[in-house]
């Protein structure tokens, strides 16, 4: 009895901490810890590399310049979505940049404070389950649902508390 309690217990835990993870991922805004970003991937023009539907991890660079061969994302102009692709080139303007899928390099030259940061690492297809959560079946079935469980079964737990006090 006490092992099934103690699993049913994990369970609860695990669930919880399931549902407080994909919310604090995906219901937060964009910006995560201090100087780190995620940002879903749009377009292919970085593949293999960053493959559409991934999520890359970016950190602001500070003080240090980015070097030719490091991916960049960077934000050409206020309501313009956040681009992300390696430096080919470092000119005293700025930087040259291209994807990795383009067959040539990109028409504009990044200026330093446009660049966001840099390219840590990419967690491919988190995107897709991204999206997924923020439509309304995607919310039932990841938060609401586990959350309702969850009430139910404590609820429970409750009344059958209560009910061994009253004798």
């Amino acid at each position: 009895m006490k092992t099934r309690k103690f699993v049913k217990t994990l369970i609860v835990c695990c669930t919880l901490a399931a549902v407080a993870a994909v919310f604090l991922v995906f219901y937060r805004p964009v910006f995560l810890w201090g100087d780190t970003y995620y940002l879903p991937v749009l377009s292919g023009s970085m593949e293999p590399t960053i493959p559409v539907g991934g999520v890359v991890l970016i950190k602001q660079i500070g003080s240090s310049t980015p070097q030719v061969g490091d991916i960049i994302c960077f934000k050409l102009t206020e309501g313009q979505p956040w681009v992300t692709h390696r430096i080919v080139n470092v000119t005293n303007e700025g930087f040259i940049t291209k994807g990795d899928a383009n067959n040539g390099v990109d028409r504009w030259i990044v200026k330093r404070e446009n660049v966001v940061g840099k390219a840590l690492f990419t967690i491919p297809y988190l995107a897709y389950f991204g999206n997924f959560v923020r439509t309304p079946l995607g919310f039932v079935l990841l938060i609401t649902i586990p959350a309702a469980l969850i009430i139910i079964d404590e609820a429970k737990n409750i009344v059958k508390y209560r009910k061994g006090k009253r004798r």
